[in-house]
């Protein structure tokens, strides 16, 4: 991973499928995961905090499309979700996973419209590498820790199609929509069941996107570019 001013570039972060056209759906599955766990080692070699990223995924040659990787894998391995998930009956998710040594899994998380009641939590024991597969919808994050969260610094920034969500263990976040749904890929590493306690945590105060609709929209430009030549 090399650092910029504000700006972290992560090295050999590609899905390693050959032409764009693996062989099986399982394959996507193994290379989304692998792409995952080698983001988020160079993230938590980068720091020794809490820390999130945002950064997008792409095809960039005729032929790819990471949306045919993902018809792939869903049409190979259909998925069931449910309802409700981390205790909101407007968020439905279900989980692929592959056997060791992958220590992982890929959930999709379906966000309805107006899904605004999922509170700011904490995954303690776990990262993630989150995918907006579909939709648009808001990523808010507080550079607080759990134990001194209190409402005053969340940050909220649009999530939309082939953007991508990476952070470490410890960051306070939630995602929310508004009058469009969203659909998450979100790898977890480690892999902890929904029911799983330790799955997430809650600060001792509880923030939602309901309660906190005031905010004034905007519209512009990213500050992060990429030069091209």
């Amino acid at each position: 991973m090399v650092a910029h001013s504000g700006a972290l570039a992560f090295e050999g972060l590609n899905l390693d499928v050959a032409g764009g056209k693996p062989s099986t759906g399982s394959d996507v599955l193994r290379a989304i995961l692998e792409m995952a766990s080698t983001a988020l080692e160079q993230l938590r070699a980068s720091t020794d905090r809490p820390t999130a990223v945002l950064g997008r995924i792409r095809g960039t040659g005729r032929g790819v499309s990471f949306g045919r990787l993902v018809d792939r894998l869903e049409a190979e391995h259909p998925l069931d979700l449910v309802s409700p998930f981390e205790g909101s009956d407007r968020v439905a998710g279900a989980v692929w996973a592959l056997s060791e040594p992958y220590a992982a899994a890929l959930a999709k998380l379906r966000w309805d419209a107006r899904a605004i009641d999922l509170p700011m939590h904490v995954h303690e024991h776990s990262d993630r590498f989150i995918i907006v597969l579909e939709g648009r919808g808001y990523y808010h994050v507080a550079g607080q820790p759990l134990d001194g969260f209190d409402g005053s610094a969340v940050r909220t920034v649009p999530a939309r199609e082939r953007d991508v969500f990476v952070f470490t263990r410890g960051v306070v976040h939630t995602f929310s929509t508004d009058e469009s749904p969203m659909v998450l890929l979100s790898c977890q590493l480690p892999h902890l069941p929904f029911d799983d306690p330790r799955q997430y945590t809650l600060p001792r105060v509880r923030w939602t996107a309901a309660n906190h609709k005031d905010r004034q929209p905007t519209v512009g430009c990213d500050p992060a570019w990429t030069v091209l030549t």
